[in-house]
């Protein structure tokens, strides 16, 4: 009885070791064609696409993110090629002759150490568009400069935690998201990007520093809530929304560097933070909007916020004003600004 038990254990533990086995080996295959990716076997798109493990919807008449789909031009190019949920990226993704964007959705890369395969570089002469959302990318490969006609790249709960210093090589991209990673900083080369003018930075909770935008000529919406960021940037003459929310702000210096060059409304979000100082340089803000100061460490505002002539909303509550200061500064604003929204005290304020 004893030796039947140990020989189905025995025989159960072998199936066990060859299954493993297999499953290595395919998986081996995969990261061998990332690494040595031949095209030259595919005369087409066509080809390419059936070397994918999955079918693709080339009928749908809408963007549908939820869904495995592509869409060709006129000569039967794909174009556009969205895929969410499969098992992982084929290869041959980068084969494709033609294709304008790439959205990945929670589908793996099978890379060894988790990087975007350097297999990118091939859609060099075509991608404008790049997505990738909850999926492992803990680093992008330098080869992503070189993918100059890029537009778009959002890069959504990867688990990325640094940035090339090629990233400043992509002299196309106009929006760059990077929200809920594991961001530390940023490359100082990311100012030479010339063309950005998004850039989403929301829920890196380790990111502490992005000094390294300081001087970005074209930056116009920034938006970094729920991080660790200590100081706002500075000189960005094209900037017009500021959203940094819940973050380790103290003070406010050089504000009025923010948006210096351009005419246009400014709404800047600071609140949740521990900001116990306003820079009289605030009225030197290029058309200030919106102001939003909520959930801080304030105990007095600058005379000069009353000289901020375009100022039509101020957020101020919750901060550590004396009663006797709040009514003294409400009082002022009513003469200063009688058509500002101001929300000081509670709710029933706004």
């Amino acid at each position: 009885m004893k030796l039947q038990i140990i020989s189905i254990i025995l025989a159960c533990m072998v199936q066990m070791k060859c299954n493993a086995m297999e499953t290595y080996n395919g998986l081996g295959t995969i990261f061998q064609e990332y690494s040595s990716l031949d095209c030259t076997k595919y005369a087409n798109d066509d080809e390419v696409y059936k070397s994918f493990q999955f079918k693709l919807d080339f009928n749908s008449t809408r963007r549908d993110f939820s869904n495995t789909y592509a869409m060709k031009n006129g000569n039967g190019d794909i174009i556009v090629l969205n895929i969410n949920k499969q098992e992982y990226v084929p290869p041959s993704v980068f084969c494709l002759t033609d294709l304008q964007e790439l959205h990945v959705h929670k589908t793996k890369f099978h890379t060894f150490d988790f990087g975007l395969p350097i297999g990118i570089e091939r859609l060099a002469s075509t991608l404008k568009y790049l997505t990738i959302s909850d999926t492992s990318i803990r680093y992008l490969p330098h080869q992503i400069g070189r993918l100059i006609y890029l537009k778009t790249l959002d890069l959504s709960n990867t688990g990325l935690t640094i940035l090339p210093k090629s990233i400043g090589k992509l002299s196309s991209l106009t929006y760059l998201n990077l929200c809920d990673n594991k961001l530390i900083l940023l490359p100082s080369t990311i100012i030479n990007t010339l063309s950005l003018q998004t850039l989403i930075l929301d829920n890196n909770a380790d990111l502490r520093s992005i000094q390294a935008l300081n001087g970005h000529s074209s930056l116009k919406f920034l938006q970094a809530d729920n991080c660790q960021i200590e100081r706002i940037p500075r000189n960005l003459p094209q900037l017009i929304n500021l959203y940094m929310s819940n973050n380790s702000l103290t003070d406010l210096p050089n504000i009025h560097t923010l948006g210096n060059k351009i005419n246009k409304k400014k709404l800047f979000f600071f609140d949740n933070n521990s900001i116990r100082y306003l820079s009289p340089h605030i009225r030197q803000v290029n058309n200030l909007n919106f102001l939003n100061l909520n959930y801080n460490k304030l105990y007095i505002l600058p005379l000069d916020i009353y000289e901020v002539s375009t100022l039509q909303t101020l957020y101020i509550q919750n901060n550590d004003f004396g009663d006797e200061d709040l009514q003294e500064m409400v009082a002022r604003f009513n003469l200063t600004h009688p058509k500002l929204k101001l929300c000081y005290a509670s709710k029933k304020s706004c």
